[in-house]
């Protein structure tokens, strides 16, 4: 039969019920801390995020209000000039903020972010190659223009001196026959680069931002998550604890309490001089000795009774 130590019982329960609080302890720290570093690092990157995208949306606009205001006034050479100048600029600008978040060097892209970088990236070069083939076409008309109105400048003084004193034939000076790009005719040349920039680029750009943002009001669950999976661990230990006492409750008293019974019906038994029986095997470990010391008592008192017994 297998010996039962109150000792070791309650030992065991009372280390287990110690490492059930150090593992409570454990797991709320761990727990607080992992969703801590979730929110802080998942804000930063959505923060960092929206800033550069915030940004590029703000320049993707600027551009495209340049490049509207050069085709209105592509027959005005000074706010042309004005116009190109500014939409050169921003473009750069745009080149280099696509180039910082490609190299993604804060981490504050995924790898579906990049991607999509890199499909903004090639829709603003093209959108940047096409627009300078309409830059390259309107003042290649503007520098024709000049140079035929400077010749027909030139011949209109050089008929007008022949004329002086002489009643000559009036002679029509040469009109130039190259005519600057209409806005509509610019307009149509950039469609291919604008639509895609607008497509890819500017409705990218968008949406990129509404899922960051997105992201960032999700903060909320995560956090609410891991609190609550803090709460059920927490809840979990405390009853595996409340249990492991409970247990110690009922079978500590009910270890004692049997074999002293057992002991002192048999203690009582012999020292009312009545025969009693051998003393049951005790399973409790801390019993073991008396129950032996109460067994050779009744073996004692059973010689003694039987040596009286005997006639002499």
């Amino acid at each position: 039969m297998k010996t039962i130590s109150i000792n070791r019982n309650l030992m065991i329960g009372l280390v287990a019920i110690i490492a059930f609080f150090v593992l409570q302890a454990v797991g709320v720290l761990t727990m607080g801390r992992y969703t801590e570093r979730e929110v802080v690092e998942v804000a930063r990157k959505n923060t960092v995020a929206q800033v550069g995208l915030a940004e590029l949306s703000t320049l993707a606009q600027q551009i495209r209000r340049y490049e509207k205001e050069y085709f209105i006034y592509v027959d005005n050479p000074e706010k042309r000039a004005q116009y190109q100048k500014e939409w050169t600029g921003t473009m750069e600008k745009i080149s280099t903020l696509l180039s910082r978040m490609r190299a993604n060097t804060d981490s504050a892209l995924n790898g579906d972010d990049v991607t999509q970088v890199e499909k903004w990236t090639g829709a603003s070069a093209f959108y940047a190659a096409e627009m300078t083939k309409v830059f390259a076409e309107v003042n290649a008309r503007a520098d024709k223009i000049q140079q035929e109105t400077a010749q027909a400048q030139a011949l209109a003084a050089e008929v007008a001196a022949n004329s002086k004193g002489a009643k000559t034939k009036e002679v029509t000076p040469p009109v130039s026959n190259t005519r600057m790009l209409m806005p509509d005719e610019a307009n149509d040349l950039i469609k291919a680069g604008k639509d895609r920039f607008s497509a890819d680029l500017i409705k990218g750009v968008a949406e990129t931002f509404a899922q960051k943002s997105q992201a960032t009001l999700a903060l909320t669950t995560v956090t609410n998550e891991g609190f609550n999976k803090m709460i059920y661990g927490v809840m979990a230990t405390v009853l595996i604890g409340i249990a492991i006492g409970v247990y110690l409750l009922i079978s500590l008293p009910k270890s004692v309490s049997e074999p002293i019974q057992t002991l002192t019906e048999m203690v009582d038994a012999l020292s009312r001089g009545e025969s009693a029986k051998p003393v049951a095997s005790i399973k409790v470990q801390e019993f073991k000795n008396l129950s032996a010391a109460v067994e050779r008592m009744r073996i004692a008192q059973e010689l003694m009774l039987q040596r009286l017994k005997k006639p002499r």
